[in-house]
């Protein structure tokens, strides 16, 4: 083993800039070294196969030996004493580290586990579990039963990648193929079935080029397609026939019906001046409700939905083997591998069997999403949706749009205008607002009771028996795991009072507690104070109610308080305890947490928000400064951070993934802009809050990173804590301008003075709003904060949070909004759910259709156009993918061109000694040159010619065991004619292992800007007989770590690197194969530290500003789940170990640097003593939705806030 020298490069005090003014702090760099342990070739054998010879011709041979003026440069580079045979020095050599494709289970056996005897049981029960043997990652599963399949078992690598370029076969139908006639069923031909399936099915048909292409690609250039057999008078009477068309015979229907929902009205006591005698509760029928069965949606998708072969119908326990020793860890990634399923399964193996019933029982998970949404920018039409998933099907499928995987379920309607003049019919004065938000209430839980019907309860007490595609019949048990919506949602389904002061719908923790998050107090409270659906709390509903509807009590009078105020709950019904509290069904399980809403558009905009407005009271023009270096954050990826190219500061129209985007990008931005005494607390608080997003979605967890996870969530709750006491409320901040024009416009629009003749008034808007600027706190008595001690516990309940977050149904809705612009806009509801019916046939007919054809369909044969830039390039088996053509230079050429360019000095030199290297199967160097000038003689470049490409794709296998690909474009452009250009953009950066022995430089990756990417034909001239062969090659700047700001979770800092500098050569540029590369990385500038000139010794295209180079780059860690895993560890698709993994231990308590003391407290706080008197007596400022905004706090939990966070999301969509 060669072991490499860590070499410190000082940078020269040199010309720096920021903002114009000169900077004197010139750190030095630590270079990568590295020890060469992979395999004895750097040639591409991962495209072996792929490349092409190049035969011989003698008449080909170009001399490739260095200028003249090279060779007496090239001698003192080269250490002496070396020979033709042998490298003159061995130099640092860059590792490389084998590629592990993902690969699924393995066949299970019984396990040699020995017999249990259960507690409180009289006999012994055996248990004989189910293991698979563990594949190449480590991982194996335990199942409770033997399972009759495993969907996953043998899968190829088209089940790890969401690539739309490879398709999956279709499975195998039970009955023979339908003749095409009887499969177009109500179609009179082939022809206007495809016309038909173009027209209804694509999205934007018509309106956009994606769609016109489909038109072409699927209409069009069908060899069976006649434009004459389409008629299109008939299309009309078509489309109904088609919404209308049953295919199954064994099931009459699922369609969609259309019923009234009928709610008793409580009316209270008489007034004076109201009628004199009115009932105490009237019935009122709310009219246009749409929905369908249950029952009847699973049977159809288990005999029609090629899809139903993916469900894992026996859900497992799943881990990973541990190393170094270590105990195995349980492993959660998906619903069917978490506890929730995993419990109600076994429960349902122990229960008795229904009599004389032989089959296999298993459980269908159903998770139900539900949020009222606004379809259109403009106008007031509003869409209330219940969506049903399936836990069964993998989640990769359920968040892909071509898989059909979400199912209409109801439209709620809204109380119709008429509900006013209903109630003054009745008693003679209108309702008040209460009143509305009670009857709301009532319509929600009323609609559920009517979907859980009979047929349902029959399903989920007895089963229904389905005969499945597999042949195998089994009793299918419905089961609601899940419950997904934002929080005013969250309270309706679980009937408790919106922000009250038990605010939590999980448990009864009050307001005041909220700020404990993360200590040992919060955990022991929410784990006592739970809420549960028990007889108690039914009892006490059931008694407010006899207040209210017989009593003629007011929803939120005393006596209605007095029961019920204690726990914030409310006089409803609960339409799930009604159905399903008798099977020992507790809804408040099924109430999941919500990053989406809780973290993204709660907790880290609540702290966005604030640090703008501490920015607007440091001085506008450090707000400027913000706006600038977001606009200048490169992008990174196809989408995982898209560029930035609005004033953040302004914060409109943002949606949750821009949010997003900005919290990943926020350390280097914000450092520097804040005084000193708050710039390094901010941004330890913007680093702990990346780092417990990014584990927080990790899309795979283990045992081990659920503990850190855990320990994160205590850090995150100390650095809140400190940021509200000395950093937030330290400094005196008002509304920014645009929350002051907003809030001025909403008063205006309220104020029942103001007529729309005086018009004039909006231009006065900035003035109204610059006069009236409200004082705003940062406070932590919010429930989103609450919400974020929850997720370590629901992620090992029903798996990881993209199972369960909200934005399945928010891109669901997006759907709908594009089926509202089909409609007429009268009478909405009914045209979508004609629509969302046509759908679903459509692609039923497309199926049969395709089977009577013998063609091999696949189960998303009706795919949405999908952009290029959202497929997978190449073969995902291989480490990297380059176009087999490229735009051939002339070398000779090219370093004519570029003769005054410093980048190109050694180019010449350095590229034959990467390839004398490889074609000898030798490591090559970066940095030293490891051959004699007479080495080179024996290199062939064919027609000296190097062929030039725009762009490589790297594959790599992530943490979750996914394939994943990215995209790299060099940062310059080189014409053939030898002229090269400047093409800088974002993605250009790339990281290769790295294997550090110096502990003053230790890290985990060398970082490397792309200059170019090329391909060339060479052979040895010592063996004339052989063919030239393709080499890919990539030209490369190098960055180095710096040592005297090292970063890491314990720091709470990035790491941070910067151009080598060309004064230590040859090492600032080299040459390097692309099959070394690990994957792309983002680097964004260190914009506090500014720019610097003297990094290159003459003037060059390779500088990123013209004639400058920025001093330092920040090192994007958070840029995605798996960047962040590579440097924390543990993940489970991550078998090779980048040097030392950083120290997970987050157990220490941080000291308050006012104080000196511990942030983390289990003792109560201050206020908890100032608060515990109120709390009994009930105040009344904590009323439902009686929240005050004048107290100068920016609650986020408002009704306002949560609107407008839907607004914003709107409006992008």
């Amino acid at each position: 083993m060669l072991t490499g020298l860590l070499v410190c490069l000082k940078l020269t005090s040199g010309r720096q800039r920021l903002h114009g003014q000169p900077i004197t702090r010139t750190p030095p760099l630590a270079t990568p070294s590295a020890i060469w342990t992979a395999t004895p070739t750097h040639a591409n054998e991962d495209f072996a196969g792929e490349t092409g010879s190049v035969p011989a011709d003698t008449h080909l041979h170009h001399n490739c030996l260095p200028l003249a003026s090279e060779r007496e440069e090239i001698d003192t580079m080269i250490y002496a004493g070396g020979d033709n045979q042998e490298p003159a020095s061995r130099g640092r050599v860059v590792l490389r580290l084998p590629d592990h494709l993902p690969e699924g289970p393995r066949a299970p056996s019984r396990s040699p586990s020995p017999e249990i005897r259960r507690p409180g049981q009289r006999r012994l029960v055996i248990l004989r579990k189910w293991v698979t043997a563990p594949n190449r990652f480590g991982l194996y599963r335990e199942y409770y039963r033997k399972p009759s399949i495993i969907p996953d078992l043998g899968a190829d690598l088209a089940n790890f990648t969401s690539s739309s370029l490879l398709p999956r076969p279709m499975a195998l139908p039970l009955l023979p193929p339908p003749t095409l006639k009887k499969a177009l069923g109500p179609f009179p031909n082939y022809s206007t079935f495809i016309h038909a399936r173009w027209l209804w099915t694509t999205e934007g048909a018509g309106n956009s080029d994606a769609a016109n292409r489909a038109l072409i690609e699927t209409v069009y250039l069908d060899e069976k397609f006649v434009p004459l057999d389409v008629k299109t008078k008939s299309f009309e009477r078509l489309k109904k026939a088609v919404a209308n068309y049953q295919p199954d015979p064994l099931y009459k229907t699922d369609g969609w019906k259309e019923s009234s929902v009928t709610i008793s009205v409580p009316l209270g006591k008489p007034r004076p001046g109201s009628q004199p005698d009115f009932p105490p509760a009237a019935e009122f029928t709310v009219p246009g409700l749409r929905h369908r069965s249950i029952v009847d949606i699973v049977q159809r998708v288990i005999r029609t939905d090629p899809n139903v072969r993916d469900f894992h119908l026996h859900p497992f326990r799943q881990y990973v083997q541990g190393q170094d020793g270590k105990p195995p860890s349980r492993v959660i990634d998906d619903i069917y591998s978490s506890n929730a399923m995993m419990d109600e399964y076994e429960k349902l193996q122990r229960s008795p069997r229904e009599p004389g019933c032989p089959f296999e029982r298993v459980i269908f998970a159903l998770q139900f999403w539900s949020d009222a949404t606004l379809l259109a920018n403009f106008g007031s039409a509003k869409l209330w949706p219940i969506y049903m998933y399936f836990g069964n099907q993998p989640k990769w499928a359920r968040s892909r749009s071509d898989k059909h995987a979400c199912h209409d379920i109801a439209y709620i309607p809204s109380l119709p205008a008429t509900f006013q003049d209903f109630v003054s019919s009745q008693r003679g004065f209108p309702a008040d607002s209460k009143l509305e938000t009670h009857c709301r209430r009532e319509l929600f839980h009323e609609v559920w009771k009517l979907l859980l019907d009979k047929k349902f309860i029959r399903a989920y007490k007895h089963g229904l028996l389905i005969l499945f595609p597999d042949g195998m019949i089994r009793r299918v048990y419905l089961r609601i795991i899940t419950y997904s919506a934002d929080y005013p949602e969250k309270v309706i389904i679980a009937t408790i009072r919106n922000l009250g002061i038990c605010l939590c719908p999980r448990c009864l923790i009050v307001r005041h507690q909220i700020r404990k998050l993360g200590t040992k107090a919060d955990t022991k409270l929410r784990s006592q104070r739970r809420r549960v659906d028990n007889d108690s709390r039914r009892a006490l509903v059931a008694k407010s109610r006899i207040f209210v509807y017989e009593r003629r009590q007011n929803v939120v009078s005393a006596w209605v308080e007095a029961n019920l105020r204690q726990e914030s709950l409310v006089p409803t019904t609960n339409a799930f305890s009604l159905r399903l509290g008798r099977f020992g069904f507790d809804f408040f399980l099924m109430l999941c947490v919500d990053i989406l809403h809780e973290f993204e558009l709660g907790v880290w905009k609540a702290i966005l928000q604030h640090l703008i407005r501490m920015l607007h009271a440091v001085g506008e023009s450090a707000v400027v400064e913000m706006d600038r270096r977001f606009r200048q954050v490169p992008s990174f990826g196809r989408d995982t951070i898209r560029r930035i190219s609005h004033n953040v500061s302004e914060l409109k129209q943002l949606a949750a993934r821009d949010f997003e985007d900005i919290l990943q990008c926020a350390l280097p931005v914000f450092e520097g802009l804040f005084p000193e005494e708050f710039d390094t607390s901010i941004q330890r608080l913007l680093f702990v809050l990346s780092d417990w997003h990014s584990f927080a979605k990790l899309r795979m967890h283990t045992d081990g990173t659920l503990e850190i996870l855990s320990l994160l969530t205590k850090t995150l709750g100390q650095e809140l804590r400190y940021f509200e006491k000395h950093v937030a409320n330290k400094v005196e901040t008002f509304e920014t301008p645009r929350e002051a024009r907003s809030r001025a416009r909403r008063n205006l629009r309220g104020n029942a003075n103001t007529t729309r003749g005086k018009g004039g008034q909006g231009s006065n808007l900035p003035e109204i709003a610059a006069r009236s600027r409200k004082a705003k706190l940062y406070t932590l008595d919010t429930y989103k904060v609450h919400a974020l001690g929850d997720y370590v516990s629901q992620i090992r309940q029903f798996g990881t949070l993209d199972v369960t977050s909200t934005q399945l149904g928010e891109a669901r809705h997006r759907q709908k909004k594009r089926q509202y612009e089909r409609t007429n806009k009268r009478n909405f509801e009914s045209q979508i759910a004609t629509q969302t019916g046509i759908v679903e046939n459509m692609r039923r007919i497309d199926q049969q259709v395709a089977l009577a054809n013998g063609l091999p369909s696949t189960p998303s044969s009706m795919t949405q156009p999908q952009p290029a830039e959202d497929t997978v390039v190449g073969q995902v088996n291989t480490r990297y993918h380059i176009a087999s053509n490229g735009e051939w230079v002339s070398l000779s050429t090219l370093l004519h061109q570029t003769k005054d360019d410093c980048a190109f000095q050694h180019f010449r030199v350095q590229l034959l000694d990467h390839i004398t290297a490889r074609l000898r199967g030798r490591p090559y160097s970066w940095d030293e040159l490891l051959f004699q000038t007479s080495d080179y003689t024996d290199v062939d470049l064919h027609k000296d010619r190097l062929y030039s490409h725009g762009a490589s794709h790297f594959n790599y296998t992530t943490y979750d065991i996914r394939r994943c690909q990215d995209t790299i474009k060099p940062a310059l452009r080189i014409s053939p004619i030898g002229v090269v250009k400047s093409g800088y953009t974002g993605r250009c950066t790339v990281m290769l292992a790295s294997d550090e022995d110096d502990g003053r430089s230790q890290h985990q990756f060398w970082y490397a800007r792309v200059l170019g990417i090329f391909h060339c034909e060479v052979r040895r001239r010592s063996s004339p007989e052989a063919n030239y062969e393709r080499m890919d090659i990539m030209w490369i700047r190098w960055l180095g770590v710096d040592p005297d700001r090292k970063g890491g979770t314990n720091l709470r800092r990035l790491d941070r690197v910067g151009y080598v500098p060309d004064s230590d050569k040859p090492g600032a540029f080299g040459f390097i194969n692309p099959a070394d590369v690990i994957r792309g990385c983002h680097l964004i500038p260190t914009f506090h530290e500014g720019t610097r000139d003297d990094l290159l010794s003459g003037s060059s295209v390779a500088f990123d500003l013209g004639d400058e180079d920025y001093q330092y780059y920040s090192v994007m860690r958070f840029v995605d789940r798996d960047m962040a895993m590579r440097y924390r560890g543990g993940g489970v698709g991550h078998v090779n170990r980048y040097g030392q993994p950083e120290d997970m231990d987050c157990t220490h308590d941080d000291p308050d640097p006012a104080t000196g003391q511990s942030l983390d407290v289990d003792e109560p706080l201050d206020s908890d003593q100032d608060l515990s008197d109120s709390e009994r007596e009930m105040d009344s400022d904590m009323e439902e939705d009686e929240v005050s905004s004048d107290d100068g706090y920016d609650d986020s939990e408002s009704e306002l806030s949560e609107s407008e966070d839907n607004e914003l999301e709107l409006d992008v969509d």
